[in-house]
């Protein structure tokens, strides 16, 4: 195990790039060159070069045995992997607190004020306001309010448990840095086994990643074809929203192209019990305002849009799926490498550690996981990067057949 680079990141830093995109696109760009350089490692490509002189990193800093024998290499791929530590260690942070627990404290709050209404002013404003209103599409947009609220009371705890997993797989880059350098030759953070028990949690936290995967995979696809058929029924309605009462959030946010209240923007300082009220009538007279235009005409324009990103939900559908088995390459690859340490002795290997291991030599299972996990998580982060810009080249081009048609 002497000098086995092990470049882990995975699909922890594409949940943590929900947060910002622009920093999720750096994640990306990191993530490649961290792994592409362990690949480099893995094939001794460019051997004959200063790349693997441990003498060239004595010229510009002084090691004690074994940390001297780090090459430039090793420090390039530390430095990736300490980015990879600090984002994603405050990424998952992020997610627990922000977008988990305040933001549940947040909707919390909303609920309970929702429960409790305030006692309606003298002047009677409040009630002039309701009366004035659409009793069908209040109701309605009430029961929406009521609806988009539990599901980001759902979507908040889900950050909760994503969010740790980010934060284990943040902090476990710390052994994997040292690792780098070698530290993990001596016994000062736990030596080898040290860095297995980090690898052990990160494979852990990919477990969940991956079945996050499937879900999101099948919710992108079953997307794909509630919008078609959605899309169809307002079009045989003659572009009317006839049964409005029937309407669910998922479909009024297509409708809208995204619907966005201000519950999902995160916690805010400024909703306090005697704001929130106000806060929440205000968004749903908006919302019954929209029903009301929506329940007598929807354009042809919203109609196209739909049918257009029923499309696109379907290739962002198999592109999960594709994101899906790069990620499980990487994590049986990695998987190898430890039950290699775990069942070092291959005469007392269980047959189906054997079989796990496709009966290769502990020695050759061990390369060859490690291999084959840098090499899947050098190509994600090149589909994470190229992925929105074929997306929306397609989306060109489709609106340009339809035009000509």
């Amino acid at each position: 195990k002497e000098g086995h680079l092990y470049c882990k990141s995975g699909r922890a830093f594409v949940y943590a790039s929900e947060i910002d995109w622009g920093v999720g696109a750096m994640d990306a760009v990191v993530q490649f060159v961290r792994n592409a350089l362990c690949t480099v490692k893995n094939f001794a490509l460019l051997e004959g070069t200063f790349l693997y002189d441990a003498k060239v990193t004595a010229q510009y800093v002084t090691l004690p045995s074994p940390l001297d024998r780090t090459t430039p290499l090793e420090v390039l791929i530390s430095i990736t992997q300490f980015y990879a530590l600090v984002t994603l260690s405050l990424a998952g942070y992020k997610m627990i607190t922000s977008g988990g627990v305040r933001k549940l404290q947040m909707i919390s709050l909303l609920v309970n004020v929702r429960s409790n209404p305030a006692t309606a002013s003298d002047d009677g404003k409040d009630k002039k306001e309701k009366d004035a209103g659409d009793e069908r599409f209040r109701k309605v947009a009430a029961r929406l309010v009521s609806e988009s609220l539990l599901d980001e009371s759902d979507a908040s705890t889900k950050s909760c448990f994503v969010g740790t997993n980010v934060l284990a797989v943040g902090i476990s880059f710390f052994w994997l840095f040292a690792n780098s350098w070698h530290v993990t030759s001596t016994d000062w953070i736990g030596g080898l086994r040290g860095l297995i028990h980090a690898l052990t949690i990160m494979e852990l936290a990919l477990v969940v990643f991956l079945v996050y995967m499937v879900k999101d995979a099948g919710d992108l696809v079953r997307a794909a074809s509630k919008k078609k058929q959605f899309a169809n029924e307002i079009v045989s309605s003659k572009n009317k929203m006839e049964n409005v009462e029937s309407i669910t959030v998922e479909q009024y946010s297509w409708l809208v192209d995204g619907w966005s209240p201000f519950w999902k923007g995160g916690p805010s300082a400024s909703v306090t019990p005697a704001t929130g009220e106000k806060m929440i009538t205000k968004e749903e007279e908006a919302v019954a305002s929209k029903l009301a235009t929506l329940s007598t005409n929807v354009s042809e324009e919203i109609t196209d849009r739909l049918h257009q990103s029923a499309k696109m939900s379907l290739l962002e559908g198999y592109r999960e799926y594709l994101y899906l088995l790069i990620n499980f390459f990487a994590f049986y690859g990695y998987l190898a490498c430890i039950l290699v340490y775990y069942f070092n002795d291959e005469s007392q290997q269980p047959d189906y550690i054997r079989a796990i291991l496709f009966w290769l030599p502990n020695a050759d299972a061990d390369w060859t996981g490690n291999a084959v996990g840098d090499f899947a998580w050098t190509v994600e982060p090149l589909i994470v990067l190229g992925s929105p810009m074929l997306v929306k080249s397609m989306s060109s081009t489709s609106k340009e057949k339809e035009k000509k048609d």
